[in-house]
């Protein structure tokens, strides 16, 4: 084995090490949010500090760093793969290593308090419970930014740990694009809601957990979702996460409405396929990692959005949800495709509408870069947010439950995680579309339940690669075009059109 390679397998060796802790810290996380006792909140977010501090120390350790630094300065003389990996781990070590173990340990164990606060704030809509500690989260979030690189507005700095290349400035014009876009087509589904058939409710009924519990399960099996290597639970807010090659799902159940668990099921499965479609043998480095929290999102709103609300994706799963819930008897075809196709103005994000959901995160995005810069007070929080529910959707929350309560990413100190979701939703569109112009239309395979078609084409077109590309050239490779709006405001298009059919 030459110098070099034996460089590289010790890096290697290293990264492994730190993805077994990480790992350990995800189960941690996986079972505070899920099944952990109210009693032991305080504890557990201690031993989440103490860990992530760990974890860094690895992450920042002297000799590690100096290992990266010297791989790095041969870059030339490692193969493509090598030179991947190398290149992403020092991106990731000289942001780690500007920051003080001290602040690290401090971050993550406020993250882990807030994140419980958050639990009870939103159960008792009680917003002043939570305020000292999203002003503490926000305070913490400036200083890190503001250590990793003080040159740059500590937004943009923020944004780069979701997805890498990406600034406010770019989602500024790309938020424009959809901006333009989506405001007719709000109007039109304002119009539209004034008369709504009676096929909304065709998923409304009584559906008793345990069933959903088993028909969920079905789902995700179905998709691909290998449950031999994962776990579908329960939690507030649903998530996945990733222990070695256990990839663990969530969602949450409404027993009058089968939509609210069945949706987050398939967000949450589309993430696990992604997670459980990258190259095992490149397993701890960048290679074997996710691209983006964008790249993330776009496989779970390919599968909840472009194949979940399709006709052809119904004409599968119909018979078999009608087997599971006798509340589905005479529902038909046409009524179940309008109820998931269901649009209007509404107060949460988690279920809103393809039409209107971007417009929920590009509200989120104007927020969330007034707090990092200081324009916007966490008292002045409640108030923003219903003025600017009023602005963009017409809608205002009566509750802070309903409006700045409903998401823990803030809390958990994920600052610049909400644009990802739009990004998945461009990315999505775009990605279907380059799937059926390279192999065909996919109604007849989706309706025989041959999802393997369209996973094979992500496996090969996105999955397998890893980091090995940032975001938006991996997009473009994929697809043939840089990140545009236009495939997505044309799907959304033919959603509105069907819609107004009926």
């Amino acid at each position: 084995m030459s110098r070099v390679d034996q460089a590289y397998a010790r890096l290697v060796e290293a990264l492994r090490a730190q993805t077994d802790l990480a790992d350990a810290l995800h189960l941690l996380e996986w079972d505070q949010e899920t099944v952990l006792p109210a009693g032991a909140a305080e504890r557990r977010a201690r031993q989440i500090g103490t860990l992530a501090a760990a974890l860094h120390e690895r992450r920042t350790d002297p000799a590690f760093l100096t290992l990266v630094d010297e791989l790095a300065a041969i870059s030339a003389e490692l193969d493509p793969s090598q030179a991947v990996d190398v290149r992403e781990t020092k991106w990731h070590v000289d942001r780690a290593r500007c920051l003080d173990p001290e602040l690290v340990r401090e971050r993550s164990t406020l993250h882990a308090q807030a994140r419980g606060i958050w639990v009870t704030a939103r159960r008792d809509n009680d917003f002043a419970a939570l305020a000292p500690w999203l002003g503490r989260v926000i305070d913490t979030e400036r200083r890190v930014a503001t250590a990793i690189d003080q040159r740059r507005p500590a937004y943009d700095v923020l944004l780069e740990e979701f997805e890498p290349g990406m600034s406010a400035a770019s989602l500024d014009a790309l938020f424009q694009e959809l901006r333009t876009g989506l405001q007719p087509l709000v109007d039109r589904i304002q119009r539209k809601a004034n008369r709504r058939h009676r096929g909304a409710e065709a998923l409304c009924g009584a559906f008793p957990v345990n069933a959903q519990r088993r028909f969920n399960k079905l789902v995700a099996d179905r998709l691909g979702f290998d449950f031999n290597k994962g776990r579908l639970d329960e939690a507030a807010h649903p998530f996945t996460t990733t222990v070695g090659d256990d990839v663990r799902i969530t969602t949450r159940y409404d027993r009058r409405d089968l939509r609210y668990g069945l949706y987050a099921t398939i967000h949450e499965t589309g993430h696990a396929l992604y997670e459980q479609g990258l190259d095992p043998g490149a397993w701890g480095t960048p290679r074997g990692s996710a691209c983006s929290f964008g790249i993330h999102e776009s496989q779970s709103r390919l599968w909840e959005n472009q194949v979940g609300r399709s006709e052809a994706f119904w004409t599968h799963l119909l018979p078999a949800a009608r087997k599971a819930f006798p509340a589905l008897a005479g529902r038909s075809l046409g009524d179940v495709l309008l109820a998931v196709n269901d649009a209007g103005p509404s107060l949460i994000r988690t279920e809103a509408d393809e039409i209107t959901y971007n417009l929920h995160i590009i509200l989120r995005f104007d927020i969330e870069r007034s707090l990092i810069d200081g324009s916007l007070e966490v008292a002045a929080l409640p108030q923003v947010w219903r003025e600017k529910m009023r602005h963009y959707l017409g809608v205002e929350p009566e509750t802070d439950r309903d409006g700045v309560l409903q998401d823990v990413h803030w809390p958990g100190g994920s600052i610049g995680y909400f644009p990802s979701y739009a990004l998945g939703n461009v990315y999505a569109a775009q990605l279907f579309k380059a799937a059926e112009a390279e192999i065909g239309p996919l109604d007849a395979a989706l309706a025989a339940g041959e999802f393997t078609v369209l996973l094979g084409w992500l496996r090969q077109r996105i999955h397998r690669f890893g980091q090995t590309y940032r975001p938006v050239e991996l997009i473009t490779l994929a697809t043939g075009e840089t990140p545009t709006a236009r495939p997505l405001l044309d799907h959304l298009e033919r959603r509105i059109a069907f819609l107004e059919s009926t």
